[in-house]
């Protein structure tokens, strides 16, 4: 009888053995599948695109993803961008994550590029009737808000001037259409005011504007400008013993600008939620690799200025990772 048992119990545990390993190998057999994704911006090398970026590593590492984020040489060249997109469809990519230069230039390319493999949109668009993924917020709404801001800290009656970008950038525009809609429905005068490219000419121009104090407020969209009017009304205010009566608004969240903002520089920035659009656009793309249900959750933008900036909300949106 012990004997009977002992067998039983040895031909169980051969059998227990002989089942986990041929689990274990059937596990080895299953490779886990790793996605390359393209991620090509409409700029250089910045650090305005930080919070995006890290939004998007955020979910490659969560979804078995390698990313390649390429910027370009010249800020908004569609010319770069087009080559970009070409080269990585060639070198086998399974997705294309692409910040459109111009609204209109890049419709043709990523129409078609779009037989070929998924293309997802993000923090810009194109003019096209196709149902292309888009991760942004609403930007018009985002400039509605930055000028109601305006009005709210007083600016009533006041000469506004706004500082020309490259409008053939969808969210730029959008911005631009949504601040002047609301600002025109005020007493407010505004102006457009176009830069020169070389910092010391800008340095210079907004240097005299701000001693002569030619406007009242200044509102620029892009984010390397709103840092290069900051720096040069901190040097006027360093001179005039640190005071401006020209106010600062604009778009951006780099560590120049928050920087700015907390030694009352800049008054106001209208941001939306950078790392959700990074982390959302690599999910919509593994969603569109597998053909699977996209995302439809909302990117929010908010006003930043030195009164609310240290809230959680603002600090979880200025500095993801701090918690």
């Amino acid at each position: 009888m012990r004997i009977k048992k002992k067998l039983i119990f040895i031909v169980l545990f051969i059998m227990l053995i002989s089942s986990f390993l041929i689990l274990l190998e059937e596990g080895r057999k299953k490779e886990v599948r790793v996605y390359d994704i393209s991620v090509i911006v409409r700029g250089r090398n910045s650090e305005g695109w930080r919070i995006i970026k890290e939004g998007m590593e955020q979910a490659a590492s969560e979804m078995n993803v390698n990313i390649r984020f390429l910027t370009l040489l010249e800020e908004n060249s569609i010319k770069e961008q087009k080559e970009l997109m070409e080269r990585e469809i060639n070198s086998g990519t399974d997705a294309i994550l692409i910040a459109p230069a111009d609204y209109q230039e890049m419709v043709s390319i990523i129409e078609s590029s779009r037989r070929k493999l998924p293309i997802i949109l993000f923090e810009s668009r194109i003019e096209t009737d196709q149902d292309i993924p888009y991760i942004s917020c609403d930007n018009y709404k985002l400039g509605q808000s930055l000028a109601e801001e305006v009005i709210k800290n007083g600016n009533t009656d006041k000469k506004i001037s706004i500082i020309k970008s490259d409008l053939s950038c969808s969210s730029i525009n959008e911005r631009y259409l949504g601040f002047i809609d609301e600002i025109s429905n005020s007493k407010n005068n505004y102006e457009f005011l176009e830069l020169p490219s070389d910092e010391v000419q800008l340095y210079n121009k907004m240097r005299d504007i701000m001693e002569k104090r030619e406007t009242d407020v200044i509102v620029a969209f892009d984010p390397n400008i709103l840092e290069s009017i900051g720096r040069v009304k901190k040097y006027v205010m360093n001179d005039i013993n640190g005071k401006s009566n020209i106010e600062l608004y604009g778009t951006g969240s780099t560590s120049l600008i928050i920087s700015l903002i907390e030694e009352k520089i800049i008054d106001s920035i209208a941001i939306q939620n950078d790392f959700n659009v990074g982390y959302l656009s690599v999910k919509a793309s593994v969603s569109e690799i597998e053909e699977s249900t996209l995302d439809r959750s909302i990117i929010t933008s908010t006003i930043i200025n030195s009164r609310n900036m240290y809230s959680k909300e603002n600090q979880r949106m200025l500095f993801p990772f701090v918690r």
